[in-house]
């Protein structure tokens, strides 16, 4: 897959390579497409449960696990190819994004619940919406880039707890009132450069 990409990946090669017949593959896996996906997602690390009791500390150690956790080798460099392929096709891309990023969704999704629970986030919040949120930039720069700045998921997580804080309070993971800094600072007015600053209230 990493030399010829997962369409000339033929299930004849597999079987040849992994020493069985097709009809023993075709027993465990119905397509080459899910035992590609089996493989891949076994080359991952396992995701670690943050689950400190504080909901918020909790989201940006998630945040920050995803941000800097190194990927293993091998799916670094399948990952371009893995791409490529999903983009070209849909049922792929849907079932991909179902074994390797529902975990962290899922995860995210549950703390941001807890959250609310806890009266530290306002009720109401469309959480699918919150999820793109918090974790697009994060997923964005990885992709696109070769490192994530340091200060980014904190300051993610800042610019949309402010937005979605029960009390109003713009508080951080100490505590802490923030101000309107991090990637490109504050403007004079008030408002940020920063495009997170825009996120507007979900009702």
């Amino acid at each position: 897959m990493t030399d010829r990409g997962i369409e000339a990946t033929s299930v004849d090669e597999i079987a040849q390579v992994s020493g069985v017949s097709k009809a023993t593959i075709y027993k465990h896996w119905t397509s080459k497409d899910v035992l590609c996906i089996e493989a891949i997602g076994r080359l991952k690390c396992d995701l670690p449960v943050f689950d400190s009791g504080d909901p918020r500390a909790d989201i940006s150690d998630l945040l920050r696990h995803l941000a800097f956790s190194k990927k293993p080798e091998a799916l670094s460099r399948i990952w371009p190819r893995v791409i490529g392929y999903a983009a070209s096709n849909a049922a792929f891309a849907k079932a991909f994004r179902a074994r390797m990023a529902d975990g962290p969704r899922t995860q995210l999704a549950g703390l941001l619940k807890s959250a609310i629970a806890k009266g530290q986030l306002r009720a109401g919040i469309d959480l699918e919406m919150a999820l793109d949120v918090l974790l697009g930039p994060i997923f964005y720069r990885r992709f696109m880039q070769d490192a994530v700045p340091p200060e980014l998921p904190e300051y993610v997580l800042d610019c949309f707890w402010r937005v979605n804080a029960a009390t109003g309070a713009a508080t951080g993971a100490d505590g802490a009132k923030r101000n309107n800094g991090g990637p490109n600072g504050p403007r004079r007015n008030g408002t940020s450069h920063h495009p997170m600053a825009l996120v507007r209230r979900t009702r």
